[in-house]
């Protein structure tokens, strides 16, 4: 074997040895995640499309829908304490809402009589 091979073949390492230590990076376990049940519909650039691809080809992840739903679970959760403080946001403007709607209600009954 030539001697640039022998270099290749050790700085390029097992297939199945780089997807298990990039699988591991992106342990779902790790993160303390539920099982995906959600499906969601996006539309991406072709470049990021292509990328998804090469990692599918390269067998790091079974599919487009892993890689995205892998890496946006890692994103969030890199920042959970920041998107905890959003939901709760997002939760006090629906309930001030809905009671703004109650509120609007009772005053289009109350006209009428």
């Amino acid at each position: 074997m030539s001697k640039k091979k022998e270099l290749v073949g050790e700085a390029v390492p097992n297939q199945q040895a780089l997807r298990e230590e990039l699988m591991g990076r992106f342990s779902r376990e790790s993160m303390g995640l539920k099982n995906r049940e959600i499906s969601v519909m996006t539309r991406m650039s072709p470049y990021i499309v292509e990328v998804l691809d090469a990692l599918v080809e390269l067998e790091v992840f079974k599919s487009r829908s892993e890689v995205v739903s892998t890496f946006m679970e890692q994103m969030i959760m890199d920042r959970k304490p920041l998107f905890d403080e959003i939901r709760n946001q997002a939760q006090d403007i629906s309930k001030k809402r809905e009671s703004a709607k109650r509120l609007a209600f009772q005053a289009m009954q109350t006209g009428k009589e």
